[in-house]
């Protein structure tokens, strides 16, 4: 349908820049969809002799781009669409574990493990070990945030749970010392094996696996032009 009306435009002198241009003072206004806007604003900035075969020009290559990677824009935004839900659903292969699940245990049990911290003699909220430990988890649960927002990537997430690793191994080893036994820490001491138990699984998942397989299908000079004009975000490994 797009072809044939790209046809039938480029025998009229080129592409209908009207179908995407913004109307005339006065006149009605409409919603231009995300790659008429992009159109639009390349169009723009061309002199005005050669905004309209430019246009059309563009447009072919579009269309060139779809078919020389047999897959168009709406079917390239499906596979992102899933390729970004195995965060929150999890891939095939893991059976039911998944990288947010995982992400929210860290963060839960780690916070456990200062509570009792902040309880310790010996500890308290002047400790350092506290205080970074603190600090690691504001930041574990700010990039968790920034993740779920689309502001963040993984790669960031995967800096941030190394942080917070770093600063629970520390705090509890400083809270062994203090114990009577340092071998039977109670109910800390399950948190503990709770947090480093979800930082297993994490690096066991398939989850980049997935991701890797995905990006090479989806790769290559076409589909990246695709992307960019669809406003298809990359979906990046944990790590």
């Amino acid at each position: 349908m797009a072809q044939a009306e790209f046809e039938r435009n480029s025998r009229q002198g080129g592409f209908d820049s009207a179908s995407y241009r913004a109307p005339e003072p006065g006149g009605e206004a409409r919603e231009l969809t995300p790659l008429q806007q992009k159109l639009a604003a390349l169009e723009k900035a061309l002199p005005k002799a050669l905004r309209t075969r430019a246009a059309a020009l563009l447009l072919a290559v579009v269309l060139l781009a779809a078919g020389a990677v047999g897959i168009g824009g709406a079917k390239l935004a499906a596979r992102s669409r899933e390729a970004a839900s195995w965060y929150t659903a999890g891939v095939p292969a893991d059976n039911g574990y998944t990288l947010s699940d995982e992400l929210n245990e860290r963060a839960n049990t780690a916070a456990n493990v200062i509570t009792t911290a902040l309880n310790t003699p010996g500890l308290g909220a002047e400790s350092g070990a506290v205080q970074a430990a603190q600090v690691a988890l504001d930041g574990f649960t700010a990039c968790q945030e920034a993740v779920a927002a689309g502001g963040a990537g993984m790669s960031e997430m995967y800096r941030a749970d190394e942080a917070l690793d770093s600063a629970i191994n520390l705090l509890y080893g400083q809270m062994q010392e203090l114990a009577a036994d340092p071998l039977d820490m109670g109910a800390v001491g399950q948190q503990y094996g709770r947090f480093n138990s979800a930082g297993t699984v994490l690096g066991s998942l398939h989850y980049n696996e997935a991701v890797l397989d995905y990006q090479k299908d989806t790769g290559g000079p076409w589909a990246s032009v695709l992307k960019g004009l669809f406003g298809i975000k990359e979906v990046e490994v944990f790590g």
